[in-house]
């Protein structure tokens, strides 16, 4: 239903912002409107926590937490690029906004017809198709994601992209991790700190039960932001040895 519902609104901007700072369009606003519609007929208590809208209650003494990004990419879908998604992660209503504590997670192509879901502890699929990482262990065979959207990269990131056997830029956290978690890709690297946590958390949560791995560009935890409009870097890999090995590019100029 959201699907259908982005595909048919208009690409217009509706001169309004989000809480970010970023513009809002109407295809933003439809597709927020269409998966609080599908959420309230399940008639479950839950707050919704949207990148467009805010919080919302559906019902009363709600226990979890919906955080929702509607259009992930919504760039890319104003310019007619195949590169978006819906965002949904489910976390205890209480919890911080961090990877371990998200229990479910659908991240929705507006390409593609099954979305990617997973439960914490019990893995990561596609339909019956369980997901699961490459096999890549090392920078120099890994084709990698990252993003570069209002930055200059680094002298690390300069170093790492040369590095890697190839370098990809998608413009939407959740599509570049969730390829990640498919094995389709290898590593996403995002050292902007710009990004936030309805992007990540669902793909994120997608990509652990899939065997990989998300830090810091330090190598630890990803910080907990206190909002959706706190930002973060991170580096998400298909497993610690590559995660470690990227810290170490970013970080080491004798590399």
């Amino acid at each position: 239903q959201v699907r259908l519902t982005v595909s048919n609104a208009g690409r217009a901007d509706t001169g309004n912002r989000n809480a970010k700072g970023d513009e809002v369009k109407l295809f933003d606003l439809a597709a927020d409107d269409a998966a609080l519609a599908v959420l309230r007929k399940f008639e479950v208590p839950l707050v919704v926590d949207s990148e467009e809208r805010g919080y919302r209650e559906i019902g009363s003494g709600a226990q979890y937490r919906l955080v929702l990004d509607p259009v992930d990419g919504s760039d890319n879908w104003a310019r007619g690029l195949p590169l978006s998604a819906l965002s949904c992660a489910v976390l205890p209503i209480e919890a911080p906004l961090q990877p371990d504590w998200v229990e479910a997670a659908l991240v929705g192509s507006f390409e593609q017809g099954a979305p990617l879901i997973a439960i914490k502890g019990s893995g990561a699929w596609r339909d019956t198709e369980r997901l699961q990482t490459s096999g890549v262990h090392h920078i120099t065979g890994a084709m990698i994601s990252v993003e570069l959207s209002h930055h200059s990269p680094s002298a690390g990131l300069a170093r790492l992209m040369a590095t890697a056997r190839g370098v990809r830029c998608y413009g939407c956290a959740s599509h570049a991790i969730s390829l990640v978690a498919e094995g389709a890709s290898d590593a996403h690297v995002d050292e902007r700190g710009r990004l936030t946590a309805e992007s990540y958390l669902a793909a994120v949560r997608l990509l652990i039960e899939a065997g990989g791995c998300v830090v810091g560009l330090d190598g630890k935890p990803v910080a907990a932001p206190e909002s959706l409009t706190d930002r973060v870097r991170l580096i998400a890999a298909s497993n610690r040895e590559l995660c470690d090995e990227i810290v170490k590019v970013l970080t080491n100029d004798q590399y």
